[in-house]
């Protein structure tokens, strides 16, 4: 089986061997949003083709099936286990051999706030958690409740995109160098700040204001609205979990296990998202097998 996680801005390749090995891994930065729909099947044979063998399937999951991608698949309702998501596969027809991509995930609370999900549930099913919280950071950073094997909630915090936005379009970015210096301890004030009081459209303008006041260097800006944001999202988050396994890797990852450590939360396990990818794609493919 080949395995394709694909997302808005990247696409990750993984070829496996019988026993479900990696035996082979790509990377692309050529992720959705940078393709057009008619454009993807393409894409996709210049990264694989030379894997392509005879009964070779390819399994997709992630953007690849939003409605801006190759073919749009469904959300299933949660709760929802590989299980189900393997038996709802969606064929495409392709030159390439046998496509089949993953179903996103939808939840619905009881006041009727539904969030959906698509990619993130192949990482969380290949974290090998049967029970409790998964934290996804990125873009659009992911808190995932798991019991019994199964997805049961999914909050979405647009973190990472606000932290872009308010950088390149407000007047919070006027004042910011444009490289961050990587400070440390201006990231843990911006988090302690928000903890205390976490009503963040009034907290994020004194990351102007102390600029103006001549308190914070331009250059820290960056790093305290990073920790503002990620602080603010713990506070909203993170109350009523112990531990947490944070799926994800490098400096994000980093800085969400600091933010956490902040706000009492220390046991905390770090899995990387590639490795939970593949894996979580293995399982949902030789689930479908099954169904």
């Amino acid at each position: 089986m080949i395995g394709i996680d694909w997302g808005s801005s990247n696409c990750r390749a993984f070829r496996f061997s019988p026993d479900g090995a990696v035996a082979e891994r790509r990377v692309s930065a050529c992720g959705i949003a940078t393709l057009k729909p008619d454009a993807i099947e393409a894409s996709l044979g210049e990264m694989i083709g030379d894997w392509l063998v005879q009964d070779r399937e390819v399994l997709l999951a992630g953007m690849v099936g939003s409605r801006s991608g190759w073919v749009e698949t469904p959300y299933l309702p949660s709760p929802v286990g590989p299980g189900a998501l393997g038996a709802a596969l969606v064929d495409v027809a392709s030159d390439l051999g046998r496509c089949r991509i993953v179903p996103g995930v939808a939840w619905r609370g009881e006041d009727g706030q539904g969030d959906v999900m698509r990619g993130e549930e192949t990482q969380v099913f290949g974290s090998g958690r049967r029970d409790g919280g998964i934290l996804l950071p990125g873009t659009h950073s992911k808190w995932v409740a798991l019991c019994d094997g199964r997805i049961t909630r999914i909050r979405t915090a647009m973190t990472g995109e606000l932290f872009a936005l308010l950088l390149q379009h407000s007047l919070i970015g006027q004042v910011a160098e444009a490289r961050s210096t990587g400070n440390e301890a201006a990231f843990v004030r911006g988090v302690a700040r928000s903890l205390a009081d976490p009503a963040i459209s009034m907290t994020l303008f004194s990351a102007r204001a102390e600029v103006l006041l001549g308190r914070l260097p331009r250059q820290d800006v960056s790093d305290t609205l990073s920790g503002l944001l990620i602080g603010a999202e713990v506070a909203a988050m993170a109350a009523g979990h112990r531990s947490l396994t944070i799926i994800g890797d490098g400096a994000l990852a980093a800085r969400y296990r600091k933010a956490l450590a902040l706000a009492g939360i220390d046991d905390v396990t770090l899995i990387d998202g590639a490795d939970a990818a593949a894996r979580g794609l293995w399982r949902i493919g030789r689930m479908s097998d099954d169904a």
